[in-house]
């Protein structure tokens, strides 16, 4: 493995062998729903909510926009809580939307690409 040092956002960016390229971002989410949409899709996302425990952002990557609301069908809304972070290696990821129910909140996250030339 080898690690990118990032000044700004993430302490560290893993990048594993294999991928062609890793874009990291930082987005501030509030109570509209914002989305981000990938071509070529990625394959590799993570994500961590820079706020305090208790103040949770809800994402949703089925091209949906994502809403508060979290069940246990796959595919719904996934809540990630202040201070977590959330990874998963993805077939194809072309769509993230964000949304919060309280205060706006910064996320920061990196996406990778496998076999595809990058982004």
């Amino acid at each position: 493995m080898a690690r990118l040092q990032h000044s700004g956002g993430l302490v560290e960016v893993i990048l594993e062998l294999g991928f062609d390229q890793v874009k990291y971002f930082e987005l501030s989410a509030n109570g509209v729903a914002q989305s981000i949409t990938m071509n070529p899709p990625a394959r590799r996302l993570t994500l961590r909510n820079t706020a305090d425990a208790g103040t949770p952002i809800y994402f949703n990557v089925t091209g949906d926009d994502a809403t508060t609301v979290v069940s246990a069908v796959p595919g719904d809304n996934i809540k990630i809580d202040g201070g977590c972070v959330f990874e998963l290696d993805f077939d194809s990821l072309s769509n993230i939307s964000f949304i919060t129910e309280g205060p706006t909140v910064t996320i920061e996250g990196h996406l990778g690409w496998k076999g595809t030339g990058g982004c």
